[in-house]
Order: C-alpha cells, then structure tokens, then sequence
C-alpha cells in the first residue's frame, strides 16, 4: 500500500482513506469527530458502496464528472456527504466528507478534486 491510504476492510471493493502527505486522513477523522450514531449509519453507507462498487447509483450515489463520486446519506435532516474515487477497478478512495444543508458547495467539490488529483500523483509513493 502507497502513503496515499489507508485500508477498510474489504469484500468486494476495497475502501481506502485518502491520506494527506502529513500523513493525516481526513474522512476518517471526520468520521471520528461525528456521534456514534451518525458514524455507524455512515459506516452501513460505505459498506454498501463496498459491495457495489460503481454500480451504486441515484438516490445512494451521484457521479460528479472527472472520477468523482458522493456517496449521499440522510440522518434525521441532515444530508451528510463522502466524496470519493476509484483507482482502477476495485479500489474506492474516500476523499472528502461534510454535512450539507443545501447543494454541494464548489469548494468541496474542489477540495475533493484536488485531494483525487494528489492521491494519484502519490500512490506509488513509499
């Protein structure tokens, strides 16, 4: 495994952390910050996106062009959001999270973005 990630355990799909080149991964800390119960249905939504891979679609998944990915996910009335790519055909990198109350903003979308382009140019990093 390169320095770009950290693995989940997988079945189908393996699900991997982008990690920053400090070697921080911010959707896991995200995740960690969150109540136990939001963390455990966000947890049940990645799984799903491990066992489906790209064949997740509307209303669980949405295509946001150029490789990127949301995962969507309601609790209660808040709209949570893990944004993520593939590398290749069988690994997701979850790359940025946030909770929306509105449409996805473009900063996230950017950060998201930027954070796909970096893991690629690192993952063969060691």
């Amino acid at each position: 495994m390169g320095t770009t990630e950290r693995s989940l355990s997988g079945s189908m799909y393996q699900v991997i952390f982008y990690r920053t080149a400090r070697g921080g991964e911010p959707v896991r800390e995200w995740l960690q910050s969150l109540e136990k119960p939001e963390r455990f249905q966000l947890g049940k939504a990645i799984q799903v996106l491990q066992m489906n891979g790209p064949a997740l679609s509307m209303p669980y998944a949405c295509p946001l062009g150029g490789g990127l990915f949301e995962l969507r996910e309601r609790i209660g009335k808040v709209r949570y959001r893990v944004f993520y790519g593939f590398d290749g055909g069988r690994i997701v990198v979850l790359l940025h999270a946030a909770m929306k109350d509105q449409r996805v903003i473009e900063d996230d979308l950017a950060l998201a973005r930027r954070r796909l382009q970096d893991y690629f140019d690192r993952r063969w990093v060691r």
